[in-house]
């Protein structure tokens, strides 16, 4: 039994998974089941694999977008942006260096008050 056709299919299958998962991100209604879903995904430290690299940096994206706005959930937004954030380290430099998976503030907040604890200790640590 050959696992390479195995593997490949695992990979399409999660890649596939995660595309599901991002396009369930962008309604408020299954946001909070879909980022749920993530988190608890990004909790094993497989999930940051390259061969997922794109899709999970896809749903991130979204959640970046989206979670500060009214009708998603904007603490388990910051949650999931922190664990990825912990785990910068298994990402390419391309994709660990955009930095980019931050909430953008509602009107009136300042950035520090959107950014994942994790996010503002980087900043500050930063040169």
């Amino acid at each position: 039994m050959n696992s390479i056709p195995s593997m490949d299919r695992h990979i399409q299958q999660t890649n596939d998974r995660l595309l599901c998962i991002k396009q369930h991100l962008q309604n408020p209604a299954n946001f909070q089941t879909a980022a749920t879903e993530l988190l608890d995904w990004c909790g094993d430290p497989r999930a940051f694999q390259r061969p997922f690299e794109q899709s999970l940096m896809g749903c991130l994206t979204v959640v970046s977008r989206v979670a500060a706005q009214q009708g998603y959930d904007l603490d388990l937004g910051y949650r999931l942006l922190a664990v990825c954030a912990a785990n910068r380290d298994k990402f390419t430099p391309k994709s660990a260096g955009k930095g980019q998976a931050r909430v953008r503030p509602e009107p009136g907040q300042s950035q520090s008050q959107t950014r994942p604890e994790s996010d503002q200790n980087q900043a500050r640590a930063s040169p």
